[in-house]
Protein backbone atom coordinates (compact mmCIF):
# COMPACT_ATOMS: atom_id res chain seq x y z
CA UNK A 1 0.00 0.00 0.00
CA UNK A 2 1.39 3.75 -0.66
CA UNK A 3 -0.13 6.59 0.68
CA UNK A 4 1.03 10.51 -0.72
CA UNK A 5 -0.27 13.26 1.01
CA UNK A 6 0.74 16.49 -1.04
CA UNK A 7 0.03 19.79 0.21
CA UNK A 8 0.83 23.52 -1.51
CA UNK A 9 1.28 27.04 -0.52
CA UNK A 10 2.44 27.93 -4.05
CA UNK A 11 -0.49 30.21 -3.79
CA UNK A 12 0.75 32.69 -1.07
CA UNK A 13 4.24 31.42 -0.66
CA UNK A 14 6.43 29.32 -3.34
CA UNK A 15 6.57 26.12 -0.94
CA UNK A 16 5.00 22.84 -1.30
CA UNK A 17 5.80 19.49 0.60
CA UNK A 18 4.60 15.66 0.45
CA UNK A 19 4.31 13.22 3.04
CA UNK A 20 5.05 9.86 1.15
CA UNK A 21 4.46 6.33 3.13
CA UNK A 22 4.87 3.10 1.25
CA UNK A 23 3.84 0.44 3.12
CA UNK A 24 3.94 -3.38 1.60
CA UNK A 25 5.44 -2.41 -1.70
CA UNK A 26 8.17 -1.05 -3.46
CA UNK A 27 8.59 2.78 -5.35
CA UNK A 28 10.47 3.51 -8.19
CA UNK A 29 10.13 7.35 -8.55
CA UNK A 30 11.24 8.21 -12.15
CA UNK A 31 14.09 10.55 -13.02
CA UNK A 32 13.00 14.38 -12.74
CA UNK A 33 14.40 17.92 -12.44
CA UNK A 34 12.82 20.88 -11.50
CA UNK A 35 13.73 24.39 -10.43
CA UNK A 36 12.90 24.23 -6.75
CA UNK A 37 15.63 22.85 -4.17
CA UNK A 38 14.21 19.86 -2.71
CA UNK A 39 14.80 18.24 0.74
CA UNK A 40 13.89 14.72 1.84
CA UNK A 41 14.08 14.05 5.58
CA UNK A 42 13.56 10.12 6.38
CA UNK A 43 11.34 9.61 9.26
CA UNK A 44 11.44 5.39 9.00
CA UNK A 45 12.42 2.69 6.07
CA UNK A 46 15.00 3.10 3.63
CA UNK A 47 15.43 4.36 0.07
CA UNK A 48 18.16 4.73 -3.05
CA UNK A 49 18.28 8.24 -4.14
CA UNK A 50 20.15 8.99 -7.56
CA UNK A 51 21.29 12.94 -7.85
CA UNK A 52 23.38 13.36 -11.10
CA UNK A 53 24.00 9.75 -11.47
CA UNK A 54 25.34 9.60 -7.98
CA UNK A 55 23.83 7.08 -5.32
CA UNK A 56 22.73 8.08 -1.42
CA UNK A 57 21.45 5.39 0.35
CA UNK A 58 19.07 6.98 3.19
CA UNK A 59 17.81 5.85 5.82
CA UNK A 60 15.96 7.19 8.92
CA UNK A 61 17.07 10.50 10.63
CA UNK A 62 19.13 11.57 7.33
CA UNK A 63 18.48 14.72 5.30
CA UNK A 64 18.97 14.62 1.81
CA UNK A 65 19.46 18.12 0.00
CA UNK A 66 18.88 18.09 -4.23
CA UNK A 67 19.59 21.50 -5.49
CA UNK A 68 17.97 22.74 -8.46
CA UNK A 69 17.57 21.37 -11.64
CA UNK A 70 19.46 17.86 -10.49
CA UNK A 71 18.21 14.99 -12.26
CA UNK A 72 16.85 12.63 -9.11
CA UNK A 73 15.37 9.71 -9.20
CA UNK A 74 14.71 6.72 -5.89
CA UNK A 75 14.15 3.28 -5.42
CA UNK A 76 12.10 3.14 -2.24
CA UNK A 77 11.47 0.11 -0.38
CA UNK A 78 8.63 -1.00 1.71
CA UNK A 79 7.97 0.62 5.52
CA UNK A 80 9.42 3.47 4.60
CA UNK A 81 8.07 6.90 5.86
CA UNK A 82 9.62 10.27 4.45
CA UNK A 83 8.79 14.28 4.63
CA UNK A 84 9.63 16.27 1.00
CA UNK A 85 10.03 19.83 0.89
CA UNK A 86 10.24 21.66 -2.60
CA UNK A 87 10.85 25.82 -2.27
CA UNK A 88 11.60 28.23 -4.55
CA UNK A 89 14.86 30.02 -3.39
CA UNK A 90 13.19 32.99 -3.56
CA UNK A 91 12.76 32.51 -0.20
CA UNK A 92 16.09 32.62 0.63
CA UNK A 93 17.95 35.44 2.34
CA UNK A 94 21.05 35.42 1.32
CA UNK A 95 21.06 36.54 -2.23
CA UNK A 96 24.85 34.93 -2.84
CA UNK A 97 23.68 32.06 -2.17
CA UNK A 98 20.33 32.00 -3.98
CA UNK A 99 21.98 33.07 -7.11
CA UNK A 100 24.75 30.77 -6.66
CA UNK A 101 22.20 27.40 -7.00
CA UNK A 102 20.05 29.03 -9.39
CA UNK A 103 23.28 29.38 -12.00
CA UNK A 104 24.40 26.30 -10.93
CA UNK A 105 27.72 27.57 -9.56
CA UNK A 106 27.20 26.59 -6.21
CA UNK A 107 26.13 23.26 -5.20
CA UNK A 108 26.46 21.17 -2.34
CA UNK A 109 29.18 19.25 -1.39
CA UNK A 110 28.31 15.63 -0.20
CA UNK A 111 23.98 16.41 -0.98
CA UNK A 112 23.55 13.87 2.50
CA UNK A 113 23.72 15.91 5.47
CA UNK A 114 24.01 12.54 7.95
CA UNK A 115 27.96 13.55 7.86
CA UNK A 116 27.62 16.80 9.60
CA UNK A 117 26.82 17.48 13.56
CA UNK A 118 23.68 19.74 12.30
CA UNK A 119 21.47 16.90 10.83
CA UNK A 120 19.12 16.92 14.29
CA UNK A 121 18.68 20.43 14.51
CA UNK A 122 17.88 20.19 10.36
CA UNK A 123 15.45 17.59 10.79
CA UNK A 124 13.61 19.33 13.57
CA UNK A 125 13.51 22.77 11.51
CA UNK A 126 12.06 21.01 8.78
CA UNK A 127 9.51 19.30 10.98
CA UNK A 128 8.51 22.84 12.42
CA UNK A 129 8.32 23.71 8.75
CA UNK A 130 6.05 20.97 7.66
CA UNK A 131 3.69 21.48 10.99
CA UNK A 132 3.12 25.02 10.69
CA UNK A 133 2.33 24.44 7.01
CA UNK A 134 -0.07 21.70 8.21
CA UNK A 135 -1.79 23.64 10.71
CA UNK A 136 -2.09 26.60 8.82
CA UNK A 137 -2.50 28.74 11.50
CA UNK A 138 -2.01 32.53 11.81
CA UNK A 139 1.71 33.56 10.47
CA UNK A 140 2.32 29.84 9.62
CA UNK A 141 4.48 31.81 6.58
CA UNK A 142 6.85 33.15 8.73
CA UNK A 143 6.91 29.92 10.78
CA UNK A 144 7.77 28.16 7.62
CA UNK A 145 10.38 30.28 6.00
CA UNK A 146 11.90 30.80 9.56
CA UNK A 147 12.48 27.37 10.13
CA UNK A 148 13.98 27.12 6.67
CA UNK A 149 16.18 30.19 6.83
CA UNK A 150 17.69 28.65 10.22
CA UNK A 151 18.48 25.05 8.62
CA UNK A 152 20.01 26.38 5.88
CA UNK A 153 22.09 29.22 8.02
CA UNK A 154 23.08 25.72 9.57
CA UNK A 155 24.11 24.40 6.01
CA UNK A 156 25.67 27.23 5.42
CA UNK A 157 27.59 27.56 8.76
CA UNK A 158 29.08 23.79 8.38
CA UNK A 159 30.31 24.68 4.50
CA UNK A 160 27.94 22.52 2.84
CA UNK A 161 28.06 24.71 -0.37
CA UNK A 162 30.76 24.22 -2.51
CA UNK A 163 31.69 25.57 -5.69
CA UNK A 164 30.35 23.35 -8.67
CA UNK A 165 32.53 21.00 -10.97
CA UNK A 166 32.54 20.02 -14.37
CA UNK A 167 29.57 17.79 -15.05
CA UNK A 168 30.49 13.94 -15.03
CA UNK A 169 29.76 12.23 -19.07
CA UNK A 170 26.62 10.27 -17.41
CA UNK A 171 25.47 13.34 -15.65
CA UNK A 172 25.60 15.11 -19.29
CA UNK A 173 24.23 12.33 -20.78
CA UNK A 174 21.32 12.39 -18.23
CA UNK A 175 20.32 16.24 -19.32
CA UNK A 176 20.83 15.70 -22.98
CA UNK A 177 18.50 12.99 -22.68
CA UNK A 178 15.93 14.19 -19.94
CA UNK A 179 16.17 17.64 -21.83
CA UNK A 180 15.04 15.68 -25.25
CA UNK A 181 11.93 13.62 -23.82
CA UNK A 182 10.52 16.70 -21.73
CA UNK A 183 10.36 18.23 -25.34
CA UNK A 184 9.26 15.75 -27.29
CA UNK A 185 7.30 13.40 -24.88
CA UNK A 186 3.61 13.33 -26.83
CA UNK A 187 5.53 12.65 -29.74
CA UNK A 188 6.13 8.52 -31.36
CA UNK A 189 9.63 8.43 -30.15
CA UNK A 190 11.94 5.51 -29.30
CA UNK A 191 15.23 4.92 -27.88
CA UNK A 192 16.58 5.25 -31.58
CA UNK A 193 15.01 8.50 -32.01
CA UNK A 194 16.65 9.56 -29.04
CA UNK A 195 19.95 7.88 -29.64
CA UNK A 196 20.36 8.84 -33.26
CA UNK A 197 19.47 12.68 -31.55
CA UNK A 198 22.73 12.60 -29.62
CA UNK A 199 24.85 10.76 -32.19
CA UNK A 200 25.02 7.37 -30.34
CA UNK A 201 25.25 3.52 -31.16
CA UNK A 202 21.44 2.35 -30.47
CA UNK A 203 22.66 -0.18 -28.41
CA UNK A 204 25.12 1.82 -26.45
CA UNK A 205 22.76 4.29 -25.67
CA UNK A 206 20.20 1.68 -24.28
CA UNK A 207 22.81 0.37 -21.98
CA UNK A 208 23.91 3.60 -20.94
CA UNK A 209 20.26 4.59 -20.46
CA UNK A 210 19.81 1.62 -17.99
CA UNK A 211 22.48 2.50 -16.10
CA UNK A 212 21.78 5.89 -15.14
CA UNK A 213 17.98 5.47 -15.28
CA UNK A 214 17.71 2.34 -14.04
CA UNK A 215 15.14 1.00 -16.88
CA UNK A 216 14.74 0.70 -20.15
CA UNK A 217 14.14 3.63 -22.49
CA UNK A 218 10.01 2.60 -23.09
CA UNK A 219 9.38 2.15 -19.51
CA UNK A 220 10.64 5.24 -19.06
CA UNK A 221 9.21 7.30 -21.38
CA UNK A 222 6.07 5.49 -20.28
CA UNK A 223 6.49 6.44 -16.82
CA UNK A 224 7.06 10.35 -18.03
CA UNK A 225 3.56 10.26 -19.84
CA UNK A 226 1.93 9.09 -17.07
CA UNK A 227 3.12 11.51 -14.54
CA UNK A 228 2.21 14.24 -16.71
CA UNK A 229 -1.03 12.83 -17.34
CA UNK A 230 -1.40 13.22 -13.69
CA UNK A 231 -0.55 16.49 -13.67
CA UNK A 232 -2.78 17.45 -16.19
CA UNK A 233 -6.07 15.72 -14.47
CA UNK A 234 -5.09 17.98 -11.35
CA UNK A 235 -4.34 20.59 -13.22
CA UNK A 236 -6.36 21.06 -16.09
CA UNK A 237 -10.18 20.72 -16.80
CA UNK A 238 -9.51 18.75 -20.41
CA UNK A 239 -11.43 15.60 -20.33
CA UNK A 240 -9.34 12.62 -20.19
CA UNK A 241 -9.32 11.79 -24.05
CA UNK A 242 -7.45 14.75 -24.42
CA UNK A 243 -4.94 14.28 -21.68
CA UNK A 244 -4.28 10.33 -23.23
CA UNK A 245 -3.74 12.57 -27.14
CA UNK A 246 -1.79 15.70 -25.00
CA UNK A 247 0.79 12.78 -23.56
CA UNK A 248 1.39 10.77 -26.51
CA UNK A 249 -0.90 8.07 -26.34
CA UNK A 250 -3.46 7.63 -29.44
CA UNK A 251 -5.73 5.42 -27.74
CA UNK A 252 -7.80 5.87 -24.95
CA UNK A 253 -8.46 2.04 -23.82
CA UNK A 254 -4.61 2.06 -24.05
CA UNK A 255 -3.95 5.19 -21.54
CA UNK A 256 -6.50 3.88 -19.19
CA UNK A 257 -4.87 0.34 -18.92
CA UNK A 258 -1.44 1.65 -18.58
CA UNK A 259 -2.88 4.62 -16.13
CA UNK A 260 -4.07 2.23 -14.37
CA UNK A 261 -1.25 -0.35 -14.26
CA UNK A 262 1.47 2.43 -13.18
CA UNK A 263 -1.10 4.55 -10.44
CA UNK A 264 -3.20 1.81 -9.50
CA UNK A 265 -6.63 3.28 -10.00
CA UNK A 266 -8.18 4.34 -13.53
CA UNK A 267 -7.86 8.33 -14.62
CA UNK A 268 -11.41 9.08 -13.93
CA UNK A 269 -11.14 7.79 -10.32
CA UNK A 270 -7.52 9.81 -9.92
CA UNK A 271 -9.00 12.79 -11.09
CA UNK A 272 -11.69 12.36 -8.60
CA UNK A 273 -9.16 11.75 -5.34
CA UNK A 274 -7.17 14.03 -6.48
CA UNK A 275 -9.46 16.98 -6.54
CA UNK A 276 -10.27 16.12 -2.91
CA UNK A 277 -6.31 17.01 -1.55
Amino acid sequence: MFRDEFKSRYNTIPFAFHKKYYYDLEFNLIAHQHKELELIAMVEGTADFYVDSVLYTLKAGDVLVIPPYCIHRANVYTHTYYDCICFDLSLLWDEALRIGLEKGTLTVNTKLSSKFSHTTAMNQCIRSAVKACEQNCSGWEMQAIGNLSVMFGQLKEASFFVKSKTAIPEHRFEKSVYEYVTKHFFEPITSRTVSKELHLNNSYFCRLFKKSFGCCFAEYLMEYRIEKARLFLKNSEHSISEIALKTGFNSFSYFSKVFKSIVGEAPSEYRKRASKI
